[in-house]
């Protein structure tokens, strides 16, 4: 006897009813395999499901993380900013509060340029052999020892028409003195008045003083206008006076302010 070795199949029945009066029922049979296929979608499709929402989570969690830090990172950015603005302005007044002290400095610089400016103007006008080179009244002698005028007048007689030389008359007690401010370049013998006494007075001027008296000064002294060279008595009356401007000889009268 044979054993009947076929395996049945196994099949599932879904019954439709209805609930009209005429009790209309359908039947569907499906398959074990079937249901097995759609089971097994399902599944894959619910996993899928599952991982899509965990993937969406992680995904969004992240968005949102790097969001967060966007933002930190702009809030540093504009803390930054507001801190690069304050130190800007903070510049700005610095710039502005140097600005007006080299200003101030300048003005400042300026008036002391100014001020040595004038004071040396003011020395070299000083040292220019512009003076009376008398302390008192005097007269110009001309060539022939005629007296020839008082020292306010310009007299165009020389004693010396090569160095150009003014000769003075003065009274006793009268002073020879310094033209204009210098350094005494040398002080000797004269043939014609007894003694010399020449001053450096810069810019290439040299004043040249005659007399017979004794010298006040002596070589290498610095003078100032005024300054006593020769003290005139009734022995050296007379005071040959020139002035040399780059070793050239030049008028004295042309050089000398007389005042009053």
């Amino acid at each position: 006897m044979k054993l009947n070795l076929r395996k049945s199949k196994i099949s599932y029945t879904v019954m439709i009813m209805s609930d009209s009066a005429k009790k209309h029922h359908r039947e569907f049979h499906i398959r074990a395999g079937a249901v097995g296929a759609v089971s097994l979608i399902t599944f894959a499709l619910f996993v899928a499901a599952i991982c899509y929402v965990v993937y969406s989570s992680i995904t969004l969690s992240d968005s949102m993380e790097r969001s967060k830090k966007q933002l930190d990172q702009i809030a540093r950015m504009k803390e930054a900013n507001d801190q690069l603005e304050l130190e800007k302005k903070a510049l700005e007044a610095e710039i502005t509060e140097l600005e007006q002290t080299v200003s101030i400095l300048s003005d400042t610089v300026n008036q002391k340029v100014e001020a040595e400016q004038a004071l040396e103007a003011e020395e070299e006008a000083e040292h220019l052999p512009k003076g009376f080179p008398m302390s008192g009244t005097a007269q110009i002698k001309a060539e022939d020892g005629q007296e020839d005028g008082d020292g306010d007048e310009a007299s165009e007689m020389r004693a010396s028409e090569e160095r150009k030389e003014v000769i003075f008359t003065a009274a006793a007690g009268t002073n020879v003195i310094s033209s204009g401010a210098g350094t005494v370049l040398s002080v000797g013998e004269d043939a014609a008045y007894g003694n010399l006494i020449s001053i450096d007075h810069g810019n290439g001027y040299v004043s040249v003083y005659r007399n017979g008296g004794n010298p006040m000064v002596k070589e290498g002294n610095e003078v100032t206008r005024g300054s006593i060279l020769f003290v005139i008595d009734e022995e050296n009356t007379d005071t040959g006076y020139s002035i040399r401007k780059d070793d050239t000889y030049v008028d004295p009268m042309e050089l000398i302010e007389i005042n009053g």
